[in-house]
């Protein structure tokens, strides 16, 4: 209960803050809640270039760093397959084998236990590979690029909704997080920042066939992907006002626009109905996934719960490597994530629909029955790391801290991947 009450707090306070943005009238009590309405659209100031370049930068230096650590580990004459070798650990392997095999041929004790991942990633990377005949170099090529145009969608919105100054450092810290270095493997961590910014940027400017197209693509990357129709159903329904006096009138026509803006609003649920069609031809069943999911001990948890359980494995494994390399990172950041939220719900500049969606996209990730790759799928949180930009935004010893500070890290995880440890 210790550990619920707070999340339920946080819902209740964004549920109240998004009928405020609806147009309900707040009492005394709730008028410090009242959302201001977003500033009008303005071009952004023209530096998608050059934050495209510097995150691909941020990513070639880390790749070197990566080779780096592996040659200082190198016990004899070292290759490039085995450079690539050591690159692709864990998760990474089995999207090789998905890429090169496909889902029917790569199975596991003759069950097709590799339907868990989603194919957005698998296929793009199997394109690519067309042109680059080297599964491993086409995946951690098409990582890193799609990272880089991602970080342009990220840099796009907080430039519009803030100033340059909280766009570039939100990118910085979105580029030197200590996880970030999945962004260049061959997992889906890239391509999923890039489909979901790009999602939520269309949502936040209420353009809602980009924003379809781009919503589709999120959901065939991960299971969370889908998340980015809360940022559409709220920005749609902050500019219909259902809620605004006369309420009858205001609610009806609501309804109306929503009815016709729905196929559109709702279009990233096609991307999980491929998911599960791809299920149904590999498996003959669309929920095959459900089944694999407990070969790896997957399964839903309330957020309580997995933060319990995360912090009795650290004490039991606080003498190991695996108590330090999984369990007190979560711990860790889950703590920090949704500490910057609840400061920035303090604070009426914010978006409510980013407010929700940074909600909702952390109690998702930690609502898994046996988190392990808690790290990596925070860093694609983006509006965590806009949040806290905000936050130091004007405190430049906090912020170079922070800078300093993700970067040290990095470093300290990237090697303890690159050694064996389980991050993953």
């Amino acid at each position: 209960m210790v550990l619920s009450l707070p999340v339920i707090l946080m819902f209740c306070l964004l549920l109240y803050k998004c009928l405020l943005a609806f147009g309900l009238q707040p009492n005394a009590a709730g008028r410090w809640l009242l959302p201001e309405a977003p500033p009008a659209s303005k071009a952004p100031a023209p530096r998608e270039w050059r934050t495209f370049r510097f995150a691909l930068g941020i990513r070639a230096l880390v790749l070197l760093a990566a080779v780096f650590c592996i040659m200082l580990r190198a016990q004899g004459t070292v290759s490039l397959a085995d450079c690539l070798d050591k690159l692709t650990l864990w998760d990474a392997r089995h999207y090789i084998n998905l890429i090169e095999q496909g889902y029917a041929a790569y199975q596991e004790d003759g069950a097709h236990l590799f339907l868990v991942f989603f194919p957005g990633y698998v296929w793009l990377v199997r394109a690519v590979a067309l042109l680059i005949p080297h599964t491993a170099l086409a995946g951690m090529l098409l990582s890193a690029v799609c990272f880089s145009w991602g970080c342009c969608w990220v840099h796009r919105i907080a430039c519009e909704r803030y100033d340059p100054q909280v766009a570039d450092d939100a990118v910085l810290f979105l580029s030197v997080f200590p996880f970030s270095f999945f962004f260049g493997a061959v997992m889906t961590e890239g391509l999923f920042l890039l489909t979901t910014s790009a999602a939520c940027y269309y949502a936040l400017n209420r353009r809602w066939l980009p924003f379809a197209i781009w919503g589709v693509l999120a959901a065939l990357t991960r299971m969370t992907g889908v998340l980015v129709i809360l940022v559409a159903v709220i920005e749609f329904l902050e500019e219909a006002k259902p809620f605004a006096p006369p309420v009858k009138t205001s609610l009806l026509n609501a309804v109306k626009k929503f009815a016709a803006a729905l196929p559109l609003l709702a279009a990233p649920c096609l991307g999980t109905l491929g998911y599960w069609l791809l299920n149904a031809c590999i498996d003959g069943d669309p929920f095959a996934y459900l089944t694999h999911h407990q070969h790896w001990s997957q399964g839903g948890m309330w957020v309580s719960e997995v933060l319990r359980y995360l912090l009795a494995y650290f004490h039991a494994n606080r003498a190991t490597s695996l108590g330090w390399a999984v369990f007190l990172p979560e711990l860790l950041l889950f703590a920090a994530f949704f500490g910057i939220l609840a400061v920035s719900l303090r604070f009426r500049k914010h978006p409510v629909s980013l407010l929700v969606y940074a909600f909702c996209y952390l109690i998702a990730n930690y609502s898994l029955a046996w988190l392990l790759s808690g790290g990596r799928y925070l860093s694609c949180g983006f509006v965590f790391f806009i949040l806290l930009a905000a936050l130091l935004k004007n405190r430049p010893l906090g912020r170079a801290y922070v800078a300093a500070g993700e970067a040290v890290f990095l470093g300290v995880f990237l090697f303890g991947y690159l050694s064996g440890a389980q991050i993953m």
